[in-house]
């Protein structure tokens, strides 16, 4: 046995005695390196503690070690407000009987390994409504069916039994003959990579068309555990990612169409993960002379329709060929007739038929942007901009995707930027600025429409990977360990997987339900 599988071994004897002794903290000091085999085995043990030190840890599934110095998670902003919940409002003072549904898959079901009705997630989200509408009549109704997709419900899937709704109209149909006052939605976990968006965008339109003064609520799914050997691959970095996937493009697409949700993904990856998806550092890249980005502020010569984003790396170690978040500066000899750029990474023609692309057009008298966002529809987002290509220098481009955020800013006419100003934007107008719906994970970005510049020449690319705790986000300490969010015991119920026990419940699920307005 070599020193590395020694090292493992008495690393995960360590970690048995310690969380044998119920204790799950583990600290990994500065001399020491342990380096996993990102084996099933291995990561069922070291979900079971937080790992903290300043050691060094790698093959386990990007897991990372936590600095004491962090401080704990804190509970972001709400994301609903009483503009959300309009109709809701509105009838509360004259309905006597209003009719609140949610709708999802297993976590909102019954089937979501439950010791007792009151420790479910519906449950716990009713609980809170009730308590912020006192004398409010609100009959809630849990229409969620386990292992469905937004896809199920798009689709012709018939509602559960014990419901006793009409057998002959499917899942939908029956929710929207019900005419419920406010919906929740809840899906994520089992659609993953393959969400299909244009079922998500036709059960929303259909709402909005059928019940036009129903309040619509998106949720934001959490991760499955991190450890799970199930046979769906949870407990992989592509498991963790196809869920990451899904998340961001509700999260984005609510900002966008400015519809509540409940963010909980957000906060179970900030007390499980140890750091915040949604907040960002970005950091430049290092250029390294066997990519496409030898050094900055090089003039190269350029006849080749797309610039891929180079295998270099920031401080961090995110490469800018597998990131999710970047800001690049650069200019072209000869002004392109348009720009096209990838805002994350879809690869599913059935389920994503547009991609995730922005298009910037210079017309003669006008600039255009289309945006497709995966759905059935080409270019959802198609605005010509108030500003004038004469009113621009067309051959610079200051270009930032950070979180949802879209920003593209152009020099004003007449105004020669200088290295510096390339690089932070001074002098720059921005000409587009807009959240926008993207799919999460991490991608390889691209500029198309290169062509015909003849020449291109980068000042600046900086990059961030917002699905590793140590990519460029904002840490925190963990406060729960992996496991003890889903660990299954007849006393507290879970599934070890995905479930999440009533503490699991409690400590990650409530807290986002009852920071939100509902009153």
């Amino acid at each position: 046995m070599d020193n590395k599988m020694k090292n493992l071994e008495i690393f995960i004897n360590k970690c048995k005695i310690f969380y044998n002794k119920n204790i799950k903290e583990f600290y990994i000091n500065e001399d020491c390196h342990i380096e996993g085999n990102n084996s099933p085995y291995v990561m069922d043990i070291i979900r079971r503690v937080i790992l903290k030190g300043s050691g060094n840890i790698s093959g386990c599934n990007e897991r990372t070690l936590y600095p004491s110095h962090l401080p704990f998670p804190q509970m972001y902003r709400p994301n609903i407000d009483p503009r959300h919940l309009k109709f809701f409002h509105k009838k509360k003072s004259f309905k006597n009987n209003i009719k609140w549904f949610f709708v999802g898959d297993s976590i909102l079901s019954v089937g979501s390994d439950i010791v007792a009705p009151s420790e479910s997630p519906s449950y716990t989200w009713s609980d809170e409504i009730l308590k912020q509408n006192p004398g409010i009549n609100i009959n809630f109704y849990n229409f969620a069916i386990g292992g469905t997709t937004w896809s199920d419900l798009a689709g012709p899937t018939p509602p559960s039994p014990w419901w006793g709704v009409n057998e002959k109209l499917s899942w939908l149909q029956n929710i929207i003959a019900s005419e419920p006052d406010v919906i929740c939605f809840w899906f994520g976990g089992n659609d993953g990579r393959q969400i299909n968006i244009p079922a998500m965008h036709s059960v929303i339109a259909m709402i909005n068309e059928k019940l036009p003064e129903t309040d619509i609520i998106l949720a934001v799914t959490y991760l499955p555990s991190f450890g799970s050997t199930l046979w769906t691959g949870y407990g992989t970095v592509a498991g963790q990612q196809d869920r990451m996937f899904a998340q961001n493009y509700l999260r984005s697409y609510a900002r966008w169409k400015d519809i509540g949700y409940l963010d909980v993904g957000r906060w179970h990856m900030m007390m499980r993960d140890g750091y915040d998806p949604c907040e960002i550092s970005l950091t430049r890249v290092i250029p390294t002379t066997d990519t496409n980005l030898q050094e900055f502020n090089l003039p190269l010569s350029w006849d080749t329709d797309k610039w891929f984003f180079p295998d270099c790396k920031n401080d961090n170690k995110v490469s800018a060929n597998a990131c999710t978040d970047w800001s690049i500066s650069f200019n072209v000899k000869i002004p392109p007739s348009s720009l096209m750029f990838n805002l994350s990474g879809p690869d599913d023609a059935i389920n994503q038929p547009t991609g995730n692309n922005l298009f910037i057009f210079f017309n003669k008298s006008t600039i255009s942007i289309k945006i497709s966002n995966g759905g059935a529809q080409h270019d959802p987002i198609n605005i010509d901009l108030n500003i004038s290509p004469e009113q621009l220098e067309l051959n610079w481009f200051n270009i930032t995707l950070k979180d949802s955020r879209i920003t593209i800013s152009m020099p004003r006419a007449g105004f020669f930027p200088d290295v510096n100003a390339n690089r932070i934007g001074a002098g720059y107008i921005d000409i587009f600025d807009m959240q926008v719906p993207r799919f999460g994970g991490r991608y390889h970005p691209f500029i198309a429409g290169l062509a015909h510049v003849e020449e291109l020449t980068v000042y600046n690319l900086c990059i961030a990977d917002s699905t590793r705790a140590d990519g460029g986000c904002r840490r925190y300490m963990p406060t729960h360990a992996d496991y003890e969010l889903y660990a299954f015991s007849e006393s507290a119920g879970g599934s070890n997987d995905y479930h999440m026990n009533t503490y699991g419940v409690r400590d990650v699920i409530a807290p986002v339900i009852r920071n939100e307005c509902w009153s």
